[in-house]
C-alpha cells in the first residue's frame, strides 16, 4: 500500500468523493472518549479540493458543542454502485464567516435555516483533512469476477487500489 502526498494525493481523494453527496461525520461526544456519527452534506463539493471540507450546522446542535471540546473528526465515504470507499481523518472547528455562508448557500439549506442565510444559528464546520484511506475498485462487474477468479485459484481477490494519503503536505 503506497502513500499519497501534495496535489496528487487531494487529487485522488477528489475523485473518488466529488460525486458523493453525503458523508458520515465522526465526533468525539463531550467527554472525548466515544465517537458519535451522522450524515452529513459537504457545501464544497462544486470545487477544486484543497484539503477543507465546509458543511453548514446549528450553532446550538450536538457537533457543534463536541467539535468545540474536541477538534479530531472523521469523515467516511462510499459509493457501493462504483466500489469507492473513503476514509479522511482531520479537524474540524465551528465557524462564522458570513462571505462563505453566502458563497456556499443554497435554497436546500432552507430545510435546516428556515430563516436563509441570516440565520443567527447558522454556522459553518471546517474540516481540514489530514490523512485518508482509500479503497478503489473497477466497479461490480469487475470485482465479482476477480472473486470468482480468486476463489477458483484459491487466493485472496486482488481488486483496485487501495491507499493511504498524506493531506497536510
Amino acid at each position: 500500500m503506497d502513500t499519497l502526498y501534495g496535489a496528487q494525493a487531494r487529487d485522488k481523494i477528489w475523485s473518488l468523493i466529488k460525486d458523493i453527496k453525503v458523508a458520515l461525520m465522526a465526533t468525539f461526544d463531550e467527554e472525548g472518549h466515544i465517537f458519535h456519527a451522522r450524515p452529513m452534506m459537504a457545501q464544497n463539493m462544486k470545487a477544486d479540493f484543497d484539503g477543507t471540507l465546509w458543511f453548514f450546522t446549528g450553532a446550538d446542535t450536538r457537533k457543534a458543542r463536541e467539535i468545540a471540546h474536541t477538534s479530531r473528526s472523521l469523515l467516511t465515504y462510499a459509493e457501493p454502485g462504483h466500489q469507492a470507499y473513503v476514509s479522511i481523518s482531520g479537524h474540524a472547528r465551528i465557524v462564522r464567516d458570513q462571505a462563505k455562508i453566502d458563497e456556499y448557500w443554497n435554497d436546500f439549506n432552507k430545510a435546516w435555516f428556515p430563516e436563509g442565510k441570516d440565520d443567527p444559528n447558522l454556522v459553518l464546520i471546517r474540516f481540514d483533512a489530514e490523512d485518508a484511506e482509500f479503497w478503489d475498485a473497477p466497479g461490480p462487474v469487475v470485482t465479482g469476477l476477480a472473486y470468482i477468479k480468486a476463489f477458483v485459484a484459491g487466493e485472496r481477490p486482488r481488486v483496485g487500489q487501495v491507499g493511504k494519503v498524506n493531506l497536510s503536505h
